[in-house]
């Protein structure tokens, strides 16, 4: 017999707690699993499950995945990302992913470090500037760095003013999208008011331009070292099958928009702490006497410790803060029913500060990831990237260059946060400060 799942009832009529859910996600949650548990059920627009239990994790996205989609909201992102594999379904995903699996091999990535290298290098040059000024925006600062990273590693020969527009292009159609999933009541104005004719617009002028770069390599008979190539070069073992040019299209945007934004927040927030912990600053440094200016590929392998606090770091602070799967089956979770059509929402952020798995949850402790803890913790007590056969295929990507950025940062900078300015942490479709994180450089 199913046991009935806990059922979380705010005290307010249901299209408000639909507001108050938008307005402030991280809260809402985290007042329903004070009041129910590790799992409860709530209807919204739709029927959704909430849940922080490791075995659900387990169960929706590794063991039983086949029964579970990404469902509307990745609909919605597929107006800018396309089929992607972060939105596609299905036979063309698993495709998709056995064609592009290899261009993330690990020896794959030496010439993007490389290129990482140089852009770092230059970055803590021009942070100079600011040494010892005014506090700066190091959200701004980050999302500039990050999507410089992204977007050379991606194209290594695009132009800095292709660079800029397809950075701007990109968080304008974001932005248009995160709306109409997280307030799908203001659709109809959206329709009236010009937002989806500037949307449709921008995405136009966007599609010519990435075309525009694709064309240009493949008659250039240039085969330089960055992902459009690689992705170019896919070649699918079984069939001798590639790649057109609208695939590449979507798969390049894609690693774009995951990679860089979740990059920078990760990087954001991490900085922000490690403003209050001069004592881990410490050893990052000492660590850091192995390189000059920025570490090389063979150097990342070695600095541990600095590998540790990234990963602390990304346990306080997921930037991919949650994952949702709809139900396309009935099915049972730890003698709990889900029927068809339900939204198991599953955020990473309480999973990471779950009382039951984590020792002092709250309190950023690097020891969380010794060697010792590592290997004694549920693998599904901490997943930054995901899992199962959808786990991120970007992660050794995204955690070289987080290593890679911060520890060559504290190296030659002192970041303290300006005590007049709070950063607000608001959940989009990554873990964003609101109104920046003003810092002093010294």
């Amino acid at each position: 017999m199913s046991n009935l799942i806990p059922s979380y009832k705010p005290n307010t009529i249901r299209f408000k707690s639909a507001l108050v859910f938008a307005r402030d996600p991280l809260a809402f949650i985290q007042k329903g699993f004070t009041a129910c548990g590790d799992t409860f059920n709530l209807k919204l627009f739709r029927d959704l499950v909430f849940t922080r239990d490791p075995a659900f994790f387990k169960h929706v996205l590794v063991q039983n995945n086949k029964k579970y989609v990404k469902g509307k909201a990745f609909a919605e992102l597929s107006k800018v990302l396309g089929k992607g594999l972060l939105t596609s379904e299905g036979d063309f995903w698993l495709r998709q992913r056995r064609l592009i699996q290899p261009v993330f091999h690990r020896e794959r990535l030496q010439g993007l470090v490389r290129t990482m290298s140089e852009i770092t290098a230059d970055f803590l040059n021009e942070l100079e500037e600011v040494r010892g000024k005014s506090a700066i925006d190091i959200d701004e600062k980050m999302m500039g760095l990050t999507a410089d990273i992204a977007l050379k590693t991606l194209f290594s020969t695009i132009t800095n003013e292709n660079k800029t527009k397809i950075y701007q292009q990109i968080n304008r159609s974001q932005e248009h999208i995160i709306t109409h999933i997280r307030k799908p009541f203001l659709k109809p104005w959206m329709a009236i008011n010009g937002a989806n004719r500037r949307f449709r617009r921008d995405l136009a002028y966007f599609d010519g331009m990435i075309f525009d770069i694709i064309e240009q390599r493949r008659a250039s008979g240039e085969s330089p070292d960055d992902l459009l190539q690689m992705l170019l070069d896919c070649t699918d073992e079984e069939t001798g099958g590639q790649m057109n040019d609208a695939q590449v299209r979507d798969e390049v945007i894609t690693m774009f928009s995951a990679g860089h934004d979740t990059s920078a927040n990760g990087l954001n927030w991490l900085l922000l702490e490690l403003s209050k912990r001069p004592e881990i600053v410490a050893k990052i440094r000492e660590e850091s006497t192995l390189f000059d200016d920025v570490p090389t590929f063979e150097q990342l392998s070695q600095l541990t410790y600095t590998r540790q606090v990234v990963e602390e770091g990304l346990r306080l602070f997921p930037p991919a803060w949650a994952v949702a799967r709809e139900a396309v089956d009935d099915d049972e979770i730890e003698g709990y029913t889900i029927k068809k059509g339900t939204i198991v929402f599953m955020p990473l952020f309480e999973l990471h500060r779950n009382p039951k798995l984590w020792d002092n949850p709250l309190a950023f402790d690097s020891e969380h990831f010794s060697a010792e803890n590592v290997k004694n913790r549920s693998k599904f007590s901490y997943l930054p990237f995901g899992a199962g056969p959808r786990i991120c295929i970007g992660q050794q990507f995204a955690l070289m260059e987080m290593v890679l950025v911060l520890a060559p940062l504290l190296k030659r900078f002192t970041f303290e946060a300006d005590p007049t300015h709070e950063p607000n942490m608001f959940p989009l479709i990554t873990l964003k400060p609101t109104n920046g994180i003003k810092m002093f450089v010294k």
